[in-house]
């Protein structure tokens, strides 16, 4: 049996204009709508309210996902490659095992977000804010990191290591 409510929040994510999406979401903020698996490639979605929402294996490359709303959205198996997050609302969100290749995640607000074992190589995470962050096993290679926020991070099993006075250091730069 189809979803009326689904079927609408999907059309107007993938036909209309974002400014209608979110007023249908504002109306309909006790819906968790489940989108995974769509293809979002490069498509404009930024200031998006796509909160709670579960995204779970959905296509978001090279997407505009700039001031886009994603708190306690399950991103899980995503492919961000290329996206733009810049200035997004991430927090508490579940992005377990997310291609994040080369996305700008710049001043993005990933308070208490799972990345466990995601891929942010060649990312820009300029004054990204990651506390409380599970970002274990997070690959992060050829990231520009200048100024993010990692208190309380979880960063076992990265190349990261934050030094006591909450600097981060490569592991295999020289002291």
């Amino acid at each position: 049996m189809s979803n009326p409510s689904l079927e609408e929040a999907i059309r107007l994510l993938t036909v209309s204009n974002i400014e209608d999406f979110n007023k249908w979401r504002l109306k309909n903020l006790t819906l968790k709508p489940i989108i995974g698996g769509i293809n979002f490639v490069n498509k404009d979605l930024s200031g998006a309210c796509l909160n709670g929402i579960s995204c779970v294996g959905t296509n978001f490359s090279r997407c505009n996902l700039t001031r886009v709303n994603l708190v306690q959205a399950d991103l899980s198996n995503a492919n961000f490659e290329g996206a733009d997050l810049t200035d997004g609302l991430l927090i508490y969100a579940e992005m377990k095992e997310c291609n994040l290749i080369d996305s700008n995640l710049t001043r993005t607000n990933l308070m208490w977000a799972d990345l466990q074992s995601s891929n942010l190589s060649g990312c820009k995470l300029s004054k990204t804010i990651f506390v409380n962050a599970n970002l274990m096993n997070v690959k992060l290679d050829n990231v520009d990191q200048s100024g993010a926020y990692l208190k309380y991070a979880k960063l076992k099993g990265t190349a990261w290591q934050v030094e006591e006075k909450e600097e981060i250091r490569h592991k295999d730069a020289k002291k």
